[in-house]
């Protein structure tokens, strides 16, 4: 089973942008999600940065509705994928690619069920 389910802070402005894979089209919008937790042992908190993608109709209700410090609850699935740096370095990068969402402390009320799409890529 590959789901993950996380709460966090939107560190960023979420731009709309456009894809094109094969002959699909639509928008799409790259975040990132700071979620934290708390190390008792340590007495701190620490916080993880997690890379979301969502993909047309959520894409667009997120863009509209959310900005830098808004707090979320997404839900999703891990997908990994590698690139070439100009360099020639081979880098890894994990997304957690958007299926539900949640605004937490939002007064607007957006009810994302019924909003079944399939992954462009």
């Amino acid at each position: 089973m590959n789901k993950v389910t996380l709460v966090g802070n939107v560190v960023n402005d979420l731009e709309l942008k456009d894809y094109k894979k094969d002959e699909k089209e639509g928008k799409y919008v790259r975040f990132t999600l700071a979620v934290n937790e708390y190390n008792v042992k340590r007495n701190e908190r620490i916080a993880t940065f997690v890379e979301v993608v969502a993909f047309d109709k959520k894409a667009i209700i997120l863009a509209h509705n959310v900005g830098k410090g808004s707090r979320l609850a997404v839900e999703g699935k891990i997908r990994t994928s590698n690139y070439v740096t100009e360099a020639g370095e081979k880098r890894y990068k994990v997304d957690v690619i958007l299926n539900e969402f949640t605004f937490i402390d939002s007064k607007k009320k957006v009810v994302n069920e019924g909003i079944n799409e399939e992954v462009p890529f």
